[in-house]
């Protein structure tokens, strides 16, 4: 953990298209929550740095504030209750790591992998860009498959395409 603290902040550059996708949401009156695995004192240092890009989530539930962390349910829970939102049904839990959606899906929330900004491929914005087609299509396929396997109900490549799936899916339900 003190490692993390002290470089994390270095590594906390919002994904491309994350502020305009949020800004999106919320144009459309939606709440923004986060769960992670990270503590409370690794958070401390992140949210004031993506603050300054343009992004605070309206709650945050992270891996220490509650007895048991993903992929159990409870950090989903806190946000429906710190949000008044229900039922999980309503609550679109998105997240690039199996466990997050897991956590997800233990909740009974509407679950939407990310599969090439996330952990699951770990590039940087740069690095992916420089990568071919093909070499992006097969991390996008390996990406996928463990997303799916978790749970995911759906999956993205990056945050900014959660606000053309919801519309898609409220155009189709």
């Amino acid at each position: 953990v003190p490692m993390n603290e002290e470089v994390v902040a270095r590594y906390a550059t919002l994904v491309p298209g994350c502020r305009e996708a949020v800004a999106q949401l919320r144009a459309a009156g939606l709440k923004i929550g986060s769960t992670t695995g990270y503590v409370r004192s690794i958070m401390e240092r992140v949210l004031p740095v993506a603050a300054a890009q343009g992004y605070a989530p309206d709650c945050l539930v992270c891996a220490d504030d509650l007895p048991e962390g993903r992929p159990g349910p409870l950090g989903m829970y806190r946000c429906f209750i710190d949000l008044q939102v229900y039922p999980p049904a309503a609550v679109v839990k998105v997240d690039d790591t199996a466990p997050g959606i897991a956590e997800g899906v233990a909740a009974g929330c509407l679950t939407v992998g990310v599969a090439l900004s996330g952990n699951a491929v770990g590039l940087t914005p740069e690095a992916l860009a420089a990568t071919s087609a093909a070499e992006r299509a097969r991390l996008r396929a390996g990406a996928t498959a463990l997303l799916t396997a978790a749970g995911a109900d759906h999956v993205i490549d990056t945050v900014a395409d959660l606000p053309a799936l919801l519309e898609r899916l409220d155009a189709e339900a």
